[in-house]
């Protein structure tokens, strides 16, 4: 009687070279068992090609199109922690003592009444906020299904995360190119805008 195949393991050991880092095969969305199955297949899509993005934004068939987008922000706030802290030596409050992108100044929701803050605290108090809320059980009860009350909140979390990418772009133009080249995720940023029509 033949053995039935082994599945992957998908960890990195312990003493792991960094050439071999997270180097198992890529596994299809249908094959994938967990509760995670959609952040998971992201990431791994993520890490095997970050520029390939009708393969990592399109809806497969299948899924549900509102959990899809959820868990894309929820990627995106993830990966835009990071672009932060890329940042940071060179959006001080001396540097950018305001939100502003071009001519645009923009107030920090995050507090009882908007006000204005540096840019670096700007974007600190948008990503926890966005966070937050996407991680509230009120609003998003479940990580398998979406409730269309929820849905509301998804423009709000996209329009505010997009200033802190115009903020880089216009005031921190380097950095958001390098960053960009390696991750490109504002590439993917924008095509899940277009793909999926968030106004």
């Amino acid at each position: 009687m033949a053995e039935p195949p082994k599945k992957s393991l998908r960890r990195n050991r312990p003493g792991v070279r960094e050439e071999d880092w997270s180097q198992w095969p890529l596994v299809p969305l249908d094959q994938l068992e967990s509760t995670f199955l959609i952040q998971e297949y992201l990431q791994e899509q993520i890490r095997n090609d970050p520029s390939n993005l009708t393969a990592l934004v399109d809806l497969p068939p299948g899924q549900d199109k509102n959990l899809w987008r959820y868990e894309h922000l929820r990627q995106i706030c993830q990966e835009l922690n990071t672009f932060l802290v890329a940042l940071e030596p060179e959006c001080t409050p001396e540097s950018c003592p305001e939100m502003k992108a071009s001519e645009w100044i923009y107030l920090c929701a995050s507090h009882a009444n908007p006000q204005q803050c540096c840019a670096m605290d700007y974007g600190v108090h948008t990503l926890d906020n966005a966070w937050a809320l996407l991680n509230n059980h009120k609003s998003f009860p479940s990580r398998v299904t979406i409730p269309a009350s929820s849905i509301k909140h998804f423009s709000n979390v996209t329009r505010r995360i997009y200033r802190i990418f115009a903020h880089a772009w216009y005031n921190h133009r380097e950095t958001f190119t390098e960053y960009e080249c390696d991750c490109h995720l504002y590439a993917r940023f924008l095509y899940l805008i277009k793909y999926f029509d968030v106004s």
